[in-house]
């Protein structure tokens, strides 16, 4: 049953993701101890704190993963492959599968010249002003075809870059880079985008989408989704914002909400209370 499926899927990551958090319990509640910021604050306070903090940063690779895993279970896996060679290029030996998908790709994206044309892409198409007055992104999935213009200044050697999910949904490639709420200050955001686009410039097909995605909409499901990305990226059109991002990989028959339920269900399963309980037990006691 497909939503068995995706309990399994969700509890075998997430039971991993505590066993790490458990090793680096007690390491991380003692550098908490050594704030004096929190010196005022009791011992079972400060644990819930490292628990939230561990599990907010080390939650990333435990929701990459069941994205990837879910996306299989829609469109196989053989359009979901961990690496992903769009170009048919012959891979080099020392280019292996490992736990993160990677394209293949032989064009030189390190070279100074095509990091500043990108660069050069991005600023002069950023959103600007405010209000009635402000004018929108417009690099959307249209505009970053001028990108693949770049992909002529090839190094001859083939490497690869990973990518947080890729998928080949029967008509075209999606490129995703996936972030918690993708709520990315003025300062990150800029570097984010330009990491992107340099991501499908390597992947040097024009047969793909190119998608900034979080896993909730910090602002509310439903609600207009708020972000500095949005200055970079035209909106709606190059993200994929909490449920949009979850009904595009999921089965059919399976919605969003179901989804969130199944979730739910498996951290009652798998007992992460208990598990908190435990590891504030054997820090506080």
């Amino acid at each position: 049953m497909i939503k068995e499926k995706i309990k399994d899927i969700i509890k075998e990551e997430f039971l991993l993701l505590l066993d790490n958090i458990e090793r680096d319990f007690k390491i991380n509640f003692g550098k908490k101890q050594n704030n004096f910021l929190l010196t005022k604050m009791d011992d079972e306070m400060t644990a819930h704190m490292v628990f939230v903090s561990s599990f907010e940063s080390k939650s990333g690779n435990a929701i990459q993963a069941c994205a990837r895993k879910i996306a299989i279970l829609k469109f196989g896996s053989d359009n979901v492959p961990l690496l992903i060679n769009p170009n048919n290029l012959i891979v080099p030996d020392n280019i292996t599968e490992g736990k993160e998908q990677q394209i293949i790709t032989d064009v030189n994206f390190e070279s100074a010249l095509i990091q500043g044309k990108i660069q050069e892409f991005m600023t002069s198409r950023m959103g600007q002003g405010k209000g009635k007055s402000r004018i929108e992104s417009t690099v959307d999935q249209n505009s970053i075809k001028e990108l693949l213009s770049l992909t002529n200044l090839k190094n001859n050697c083939i490497t690869s870059k990973p990518v947080d999910l890729a998928f080949f949904d029967g008509i075209c490639w999606n490129l995703v880079e996936i972030k918690a709420g993708g709520d990315l200050d003025n300062t990150n955001a800029p570097g984010n985008v330009k990491k992107m686009l340099t991501l499908y410039t390597a992947f040097n097909n024009e047969n793909a989408k190119l998608y900034f995605a979080t896993i909730y909409n910090k602002n509310g499901e439903g609600n207009n989704w708020v972000g500095a990305v949005k200055k970079y990226l035209s909106y709606p059109d190059m993200f994929l914002i909490g449920s949009e991002f979850w009904t595009k990989i999921l089965p059919s028959g399976i919605t969003f909400d179901e989804f969130c339920t199944l979730y739910q269900e498996t951290m009652q399963e798998i007992d992460i209370n208990q598990r908190l309980k435990s590891m504030i037990k054997t820090c506080c006691n």
